[in-house]
């Protein structure tokens, strides 16, 4: 009998440490709700993982804790641990409770705005501009010597880590007043919504922000050899299956640019471009040069 008592101690010693090891904070990724744990917002974080409304309502109905409670590791908030784990309606219910869009956490300085913004459901997006979110944020964490200095906006975030419906939440903040040109700071580094459109091949993407007004007179991007890329230059990469919707859409690119005074035909083929059709149409690459 002793020993059966002790052998029941043992595995109950062993598995409050298995659960410590899995919810020690030094292991956690910034989209685990057990960063929550050893918080006053633990209660509220189990409630919305799970989205029990009635338990977040409650909680923050008494104030029991801060709709903004940031954790200790990363300083991200619960409304944003909600919209990158899809709990859509613990979302509605913090932000019926004050949950702040725009609220910078202490890693790279993002917001609930920006990861909606890379969220594939345009909803979220939706939702958070109803409570006040900016359709212009944009990271402002310090730069470090473990830290880079590039900066996303919430515009970037949604053309640069969508999977799916990129046109669909760009409109969204566009329409929402979010900037197509925007200055450089001397200490971040963001590229423009239209260069993001273009490394990242969203054709359609690129057409709506110039349409828009996006400035296309400016470099695109630097390669690595410093060479500055414009946008003729970056439409000549764009080596495109003549049958597809993105080869159509960069026709009407040319046709667009044309008419503001860009003439895509009068732009040279680069040689290390010339290489890439030649290598990709090894029997028609005259013919298709000519006309891509």
């Amino acid at each position: 009998m002793n020993k059966l008592f002790l052998i029941i101690i043992l595995l109950s010693i062993i598995g409050c440490s298995h659960k410590d090891e899995i919810i020690n904070q030094e292991k956690l990724t910034g989209n685990d709700f057990n960063l929550f744990y050893n918080t006053p917002a633990k209660q509220l974080a189990k409630a919305v993982e799970n989205e029990k409304i009635e338990d977040i309502s409650e909680i923050l109905k008494k104030k029991i804790v801060d709709p903004n409670f940031q954790e200790p590791k990363f300083g991200s908030t619960l409304l944003s641990l909600a919209i990158v784990n899809d709990k859509y309606k613990s979302v509605q219910t913090l932000l019926k409770y004050g949950a702040n869009p725009n609220e910078h956490d202490n890693y790279r300085g993002t917001t609930p705005m920006i990861v909606a913004a890379r969220n594939d459901n345009p909803e979220y997006l939706v939702l958070l501009l109803k409570y006040n979110g900016d359709p212009n944020s944009r990271e402002n964490g310090k730069v470090s010597k473990t830290s880079d200095n590039s900066r996303t906006t919430a515009l970037n975030s949604a053309i640069s880590l969508s999977r799916i419906k990129t046109l669909e939440k760009v409109e969204i903040l566009v329409n929402a007043g979010a900037q197509l040109n925007f200055s450089e700071t001397d200490e971040f580094e963001t590229p423009s919504p239209l260069s993001d459109a273009f490394v990242h091949k969203k054709l359609d993407v690129a057409f709506f922000l110039l349409n828009k007004g996006a400035d296309f007179k400016k470099p695109l991007y630097s390669m690595i050899d410093g060479h500055k890329v414009y946008i003729l230059e970056g439409l000549r990469k764009m080596i495109l299956d003549t049958k597809t919707d993105d080869f159509k859409i960069k026709k009407k690119i040319i046709n667009f640019l044309k008419q503001k005074g860009l003439d895509y035909n009068k732009e040279p083929i680069p040689d290390y471009i010339l290489k890439d059709i030649k290598r990709k149409y090894p029997n028609d690459w005259e013919e298709y040069a000519t006309i891509y």
